[in-house]
């Protein structure tokens, strides 16, 4: 399985047989910078804000998962689980969904804009293999409650999402917030947009990896 980071909270997962799921497309008219232009075969919608809901940057026509659900989709594997966008059970952002992801073997977790810690989400997810987590604040957790869930979940692989970046509009913290808070060791900055599932594999270390944008 192939992680690719198209920015802001979006990846693109691609099975060993070619099949595909975009997690939170975005609007660059919020965000600052243009969403690349891929294909997938699903979309997953964490909530309907400009910034995670632009399916229209997407091709292939891809079926899009924006409610709560459970399903299998030819070799993907997918389940929602409802919490809340805000740390006021919704009064001020509404609700988010976390989507976890079961691709050739690996369990991945996508938070979207969660704004809280939430002991369920943490007990569904417990000991998955990827976990992409929001960790600027303001708008989500932040760099602090990220890092709890990293080590109440305790995920073999670690990717930071939904940080300022340099070209960036949106007033949210940066990703060295976040991963300072690791020992010396744990933070790879991968220079690229792309990683393979062996990466994760290769030992029993956990890493926390800063990606670069997909460019399409």
């Amino acid at each position: 399985m192939k992680i690719q980071y198209l920015g802001h909270s979006s990846f693109r997962l691609i099975s060993q047989m070619g099949n595909s799921v975009v997690t939170d497309p975005y609007n660059g008219r919020l965000t600052g910078y243009d969403m690349p232009h891929v294909n997938c075969d699903i979309v997953t919608v964490s909530h309907h804000h400009d910034d995670h809901n632009y399916i229209e940057a997407l091709g292939g026509q891809p079926a899009v998962l924006d409610t709560q659900c459970e399903g299998t989709a030819d070799d993907i594997c997918i389940k929602s689980y409802s919490t809340f966008h805000d740390d006021k059970k919704g009064a001020l952002r509404g609700t988010n969904l976390v989507f976890t992801f079961l691709i050739d073997g690996i369990n991945i977790a996508h938070l979207g804009d969660i704004g809280l810690y939430d002991q369920s989400i943490v007990d569904a997810l417990k000991g998955c293999n990827v976990l992409l987590v929001p960790v600027g604040g303001h708008y989500t957790i932040d760099a602090v409650t990220a890092k709890k869930y990293v080590d109440a979940i305790n995920p073999q692989l670690v990717i930071p999402m939904h940080y300022a970046v340099p070209q960036g509009t949106i007033d949210i913290g940066m990703v060295d917030d976040f991963v300072d808070l690791f020992p010396m060791g744990t933070v790879v900055r991968a220079d690229t947009d792309t990683i393979e599932t062996d990466y994760i594999m290769d030992d029993d270390k956990q890493k926390v990896v800063v990606m670069d944008q997909y460019q399409d």
